[in-house]
C-alpha cells in the first residue's frame, strides 16, 4: 500500500496541458462559465450593474473587442468602403518563453466557452450528468474540461449513538480524484478518473463490533477506497445525448490480503433528451455492487426557468440552485441538495477470545444539505452542511447489523 499515495500524488501534481487555440461558438457568446453574462470580467464598478432583462440583446463579452471604425465610411445611403462590424476574438494568453504553457500572471479574459478546434463545430462537448448540467444563462452550459481536473473533498459526521449497545460512532472522510478528459474520435468524449478515499471511524466506543453479541470484539477504524472510473459520452448533438461508465474499485481496511469482497464493480448508463433550453430529461440506471446489490434509477428532469434558478430533480443527487451574482468578481451559488449514499468495504473483525475473520460491510444513509458554491473559472469550491439520517450498517456473512442515529454532516471541497 505504500506505493498508492505516491502514485496518486503524482497524478494530482501532473502539469497542465499546453494551451489550446479555441474558436468562439456563436450560440454561447452570452454565456460564461459560472458567471453572469452581464458582469463577467468587468471591473467592480461595472460588476455592480444589474443583469440585462430577459430577452434583451446581450452586451458583447469583454473577451471580444471591436476594431476601431474606419474614418472613411460613407454616410447612410452613400458609397464608400463598408464599415467594420465583425468582432475579433481577443487572445489574452501567450505561451511563456521557453515553456509552451500559458502564463498565469494575467487576469482571465475572453470566453471560456470556446470550442476546441479539434472537435467538429456542430458538437458541444458538454457533461450533462457528471458535472453541472447543460443549460443556458448563468447555470451553464457546463462543458467537459479537457486535460486534468483535480477534486478534493472532506466530510465530517460527528459521533452519534449506535444500536446494540455499541456506544458512539463518528466518521471522517477524505476523497481525492484526478480526472483526465479528451476527445475520442469525432463523436465521443472519454474521461478517466483515478479515485482515492480514506475513512476514519471513531468508535464504536463501548466495545467494538464482532460476531454473536457484537461486544468485546475488534473493529477496524480505517478504511480505504482505490477506484478507476471509465466514462464515454456523446456531445449534445441535437436534443439527444448519452453517457456510459464503468467504475471498479478496491475497498478494504487492508488488514489482510483482499478477496472478491473487496472489489466493487459499479456502472451506469444514462440517456438525455433536451426538447428546449428550459428542460432536460434524464433516464437511465446504475448498478452498485455492495453487500445488498442495487440497481438504482438515474432519472429525473432538469428545469432552468431563467438565468438564476436551476431545478435539477434527478435521482440519486437532486439539487436546487440559485445564482447569487459575482461578489468580489467570483460567481456564487446557493443551493439545497439531497443524496442517497452507499459504501461497502471488506474488513477484519476480531473474535473476543482471539483470532478473526473477514467480513464485508456496507454503510447506507440519506443526506439533506444546504451549501454555497463558488467558481472563479480556474478554481471552484463549496461548503455545505446538513442532516444525515436513516443510517444502517449491514454485513454479508452473518455478523448482526446495526444502526447509527441521525446526526449533523459537514462537507467542504475544492476543484481545479
Amino acid at each position: 500500500m505504500t506505493a498508492v499515495p505516491w502514485l496518486f500524488a503524482a497524478a494530482l501534481c501532473a502539469p497542465p496541458e499546453a494551451a489550446t487555440i479555441y474558436t468562439l461558438r456563436e450560440p454561447f457568446r452570452p454565456v460564461i462559465r459560472g458567471q453572469s453574462p452581464a458582469v463577467a470580467d468587468l471591473p467592480d464598478s461595472e460588476a455592480a450593474r444589474p443583469l440585462a432583462p430577459r430577452g434583451a440583446p446581450a452586451r458583447p463579452l469583454p473577451g471580444n473587442v471591436a476594431p476601431p471604425a474606419s474614418s472613411n465610411v460613407a454616410p447612410f445611403g452613400g458609397t464608400g468602403p463598408a464599415p467594420i462590424t465583425a468582432y475579433q476574438p481577443y487572445q489574452p494568453y501567450q505561451p511563456a518563453p521557453g515553456y509552451g504553457i500559458p502564463s498565469y500572471g494575467s487576469p482571465q479574459g475572453g470566453d471560456p466557452f470556446l470550442a476546441p478546434t479539434d472537435v467538429p463545430q456542430y458538437q458541444v462537448p458538454v457533461n450533462p450528468y457528471g458535472g453541472p448540467l447543460w443549460a443556458f444563462g448563468t447555470n451553464g452550459p457546463q462543458p467537459y474540461r479537457y486535460g486534468w481536473t483535480t477534486r478534493a473533498d472532506h466530510t465530517s459526521m460527528p459521533s452519534a449513538d449506535a444500536s446494540n449497545g455499541l456506544g458512539d460512532i463518528g466518521i471522517n472522510a477524505v476523497d481525492l480524484e484526478a480526472e483526465y478528459t479528451t476527445p475520442l474520435g469525432p463523436a465521443w468524449i472519454y474521461s478517466f478518473t483515478q479515485q482515492f478515499g480514506m475513512r476514519w471511524w471513531d468508535g464504536p466506543t463501548s466495545s467494538r463490533t464482532g460476531p454473536g453479541t457484537l461486544t468485546n470484539a475488534g473493529f477496524s477504524e480505517q478504511f480505504y477506497r482505490i477506484g478507476w472510473d471509465f466514462e464515454v459520452a456523446s456531445p449534445l448533438n441535437g436534443p439527444w445525448s448519452y453517457q456510459l461508465a464503468f467504475n471498479p474499485s478496491i475497498n478494504s481496511d487492508f488488514e489482510q490480503s483482499i478477496t472478491r469482497d473487496a472489489w466493487n464493480f459499479d456502472g451506469r448508463a444514462i440517456l438525455f433528451y433536451r426538447p428546449n433550453p428550459q428542460f432536460m430529461w434524464a433516464l437511465g440506471a446504475g448498478f452498485w455492487d455492495r453487500v445488498n446489490d442495487r440497481i438504482i434509477p438515474y432519472a429525473g428532469v432538469v428545469w432552468t426557468p431563467d438565468d438564476r434558478w436551476e431545478f435539477r430533480l434527478v435521482f440519486p443527487e437532486p439539487r436546487i440552485s440559485f445564482f447569487l451574482g459575482t461578489p468580489h468578481g467570483v460567481a456564487t451559488w446557493a443551493y439545497v441538495r439531497g443524496e442517497y449514499h452507499v459504501e461497502a468495504y471488506e474488513t477484519e473483525l476480531q473474535y473476543p477470545f482471539g483470532g478473526g475473520y473477514r467480513e464485508k460491510m456496507e454503510i447506507k444513509d440519506w443526506r439533506l444539505l444546504v451549501g454555497i458554491r463558488k467558481d472563479t473559472g480556474r478554481i471552484g469550491s463549496f461548503l455545505e452542511g446538513g442532516w444525515v439520517f436513516d443510517r444502517e450498517v449491514d454485513f454479508a456473512h452473518g455478523t448482526p447489523d446495526f444502526d447509527i442515529k441521525d446526526g449533523f454532516i459537514l462537507r467542504a471541497g475544492i476543484r481545479y
